[in-house]
């Protein structure tokens, strides 16, 4: 069982019977817990409920990159179908920082209004890109990350950070100029970076300009992997945040 700490506090609330209406579930290794709230939606219901049951609703990002509001209303018009067989109808939302603003609002009218005995699990690793209403109304678990150590090549490129935050807006520009000609590495390179920086932040190595740091970092990692924003242009955004 992956996460067998979150794991004994959600069966412990199963077991009293304190099962939350809406859970997030926030961490970098999004198949694994998807794995979990699968196992936890079982339980739950006293069956096994996999990809494919009739009263289980995933719902994900389409071509474009994001969970659009055409889909909240389409699972709201599936909520208010009669069970199947299992006594919570369970909904999974993968990639949930996915969700545009009009797909949240329609989503947190859901949470406020559910329909009959459901359970709304959000899948995240990015769950600051949430509406603050939508995180007020949910359960919030954490899963630590599991990371591989850091191979050579990221190990230089966190130096190369720690000697670029240093440098002149002209030379970190510069710098933005070169890691946009070689995309295929950049993922690496900012996965590298983010392990470093939250690392020294939970080490209390830093301090608040280093958090609002992390927050562009993510976001520009975000938009990077998501989106079809100009490299070089999010790169130079982060350089003014370093």
């Amino acid at each position: 069982m992956s996460y067998p700490k979150q794991w004994q506090f959600l069966k412990k609330m199963a077991e009293l019977g304190r099962i939350p209406s809406a859970l997030l579930f926030s961490g970098q290794d999004p198949e694994s817990i998807k794995s979990l709230a699968l196992d936890f939606i079982s339980l739950v219901n006293g069956e096994k409920v996999k990809e494919g049951h009739p009263d289980l609703y995933i719902v994900g990002p389409d071509e474009g990159g994001e969970i659009k509001i055409s889909q909240i209303r389409e699972l709201h018009a599936k909520l208010s179908l009669k069970s199947y067989s299992a006594p919570f109808k369970s909904i999974i939302i993968n990639k949930a920082h996915t969700l545009n603003r009009e797909a949240q609002s329609a989503f947190l009218k859901l949470l406020e209004e559910p329909k009959g005995s459901t359970i709304f699990i959000l899948i995240t690793e990015y769950p600051d890109f949430l509406l603050p209403t939508v995180i007020s109304r949910v359960e919030h678990f954490k899963f630590p990350s599991r990371l591989p150590a850091l191979t050579d090549f990221q190990k230089k490129m966190i130096l190369e950070m720690q000697r670029i935050k240093k440098a002149d807006l002209a030379a970190r520009f510069q710098y933005a100029r070169k890691l946009s000609e070689n995309p295929e590495n950049l993922r690496e390179i900012l996965e590298a970076w983010l392990r470093c920086l939250r690392g020294d932040l939970l080490a209390g190595k830093q301090d608040r300009k280093s958090v609002k740091v992390v927050k562009t970092l993510q976001t520009v990692n975000f938009l990077l992997s998501t989106t079809n924003v100009n490299p070089r242009l999010a790169l130079e955004v982060l350089m003014m945040e370093l």
